[in-house]
């Protein structure tokens, strides 16, 4: 497998004398398998450079891999040169959106009023794979996907081939911040001490890779002040690396305010970080024009069915049990205005009567509600053997670690510290419904 980077950048693409060694242009991987299958994660500006040199050959089969559909993650793909090259092929996979569908949503940007050549008028045949949680072959590759957690639907691809892992998870950022427990041994890095469930998931993820490209955006030290904005401290990807033992690290979508002196800290402080782990990890930050190849050394997993798209209920009933008056119609509205059936109450009680009378596919619970708080209506509506599997998520200002702790041991499957962002908001029950749909 030869691995390429052609854009590294996050955000925005920030070209200048500033970063000249890592590069200014936004994500774009190019992988080759052994069997020489095309694969792309991720289509930003450094795509223009990669598409320039596919055009010097034969029409080009491409399989594009976006993670995401915000503007830096696609806006290479109207300069890709194959996609307006006839015989040309490219399947363009990616995550459903929360208002629009993936097509429409990554051809928005080539509609008339910003592009003179709409998606559906290029001379090459495009298609569109909307996708969910799952796995399915490209070539010899299995290919498996996972929910990230971003400020809108986003997808991590771990790549399997030849008896080699590459992991692609751009655009994510901590379930829990802090992220262990707060009964954590020193130096520990055993998966039971990280906090929440979803990190030991992500964790789960990246376990084993042989190199996991990781959104590394942030410091912890910056953190705090971008709680929401979707991307990682680098602290945060270099501990679930280790949690994963994986075997290499690539720090990624560097902030574009960060100049290359900037990375090579951040770098070598990564480095230190590890090595006081005595746990084994070579770490890297990725730069334009990078190659990386990694030796395919064993037989390919079985081929699997195509891609599958996401399973979501047709028009899925939530449950919003929210005591703050500006707030719970906040949250009702946003639901509504997304397609889903919303029943609000603004008490624990009444929440869990409602749930015995009716069918929910997810719950939202406040914990500090008049009647019966938050906490005892998740332990009583876990009582019900009904609810043994339906999606609750705490809402809560409370973000002492043991106060989540607190929730996780009544039956939580998340927990969503207020105040969040809206956004952040409508992506996360996309993929607790879709999730839940897929198991």
């Amino acid at each position: 497998m030869r691995v390429r980077f052609w854009g590294t950048r996050g955000s925005i693409a920030s070209p200048g004398a500033s970063t000249v060694r890592y590069g200014g242009n936004t994500p774009c991987v190019e992988v080759r398998t052994d069997d020489d299958t095309l694969l792309i994660f991720d289509c930003g500006t450094g795509a223009r450079a990669l598409g320039m040199l596919l055009a010097q050959g034969s029409p080009v089969r491409a399989h594009l891999f976006l993670s995401h559909t915000h503007s830096d993650h696609i806006q290479g793909l109207p300069f890709f040169v194959p996609a307006f090259q006839p015989g040309s092929h490219l399947t363009i996979y990616g995550p459903a959106g929360v208002d629009r569908s993936f097509p429409r949503a990554v051809g928005g940007q080539m509609d008339y009023a910003y592009f003179p050549v709409p998606i559906g008028d290029l001379p090459s045949h495009v298609d569109f794979e909307e996708l969910g949680e799952g796995s399915f072959s490209v070539g010899a590759a299995r290919v498996l996907t996972q929910n990230l957690n971003h400020t809108g639907p986003c997808l991590g691809y771990r790549l399997e081939v030849g008896g080699i892992t590459l992991v692609y998870a751009t655009d994510h950022e901590p379930y829990a911040f802090p992220t262990w427990r707060p009964d954590r041994r020193a130096e520990s890095f055993e998966p039971e001490s990280l906090l929440h469930p979803g990190d030991l998931r992500h964790a789960e993820f990246l376990r084993g890779a042989d190199l996991v490209i990781h959104d590394t955006q942030y410091t912890e030290a910056e953190y705090p002040a971008k709680v929401g904005w979707g991307h990682s401290p680098v602290e945060y990807a270099v501990d679930l690396a280790i949690v994963g033992r994986a075997k290499r690290l690539a720090l990624f979508h560097h902030d574009p305010n960060r100049g290359d002196e900037a990375v090579d800290a951040l770098l070598a402080a990564s480095r230190a970080r590890a090595a006081k782990t005595g746990r084994r990890l070579d770490i890297t930050a990725a730069a334009e024009g990078e190659q990386i190849t990694l030796s395919e050394r064993a037989e390919s997993p079985p081929v699997e069915p195509g891609p599958r798209a996401p399973r979501v209920p047709t028009r899925a009933r939530i449950l919003v049990a929210e005591d703050d008056p500006d707030l719970g119609p906040v949250l009702e509205e946003v639901l509504a205005e997304d397609g889903y059936e919303v029943v609000r109450t603004t008490n624990g009680a009444e929440a869990v009567r409602l749930a015995e009378q009716h069918t929910f596919d997810l719950i939202l619970l406040d914990v500090e509600m008049p009647t019966l708080d938050g906490l005892a209506a998740c332990r009583a509506l876990r009582a019900d053997p009904r609810q043994e599997t339906v999606p609750i998520v705490m809402l809560t200002a409370r973000s002492a670690e043991e106060q989540v702790l607190m929730g996780f041991a009544e039956g939580a499957t998340d927990y969503l510290t207020k105040p969040f962002a809206v956004a952040q908001f409508r992506a996360r029950v996309r993929a607790w419904l879709t999730q839940a749909a897929h198991e």
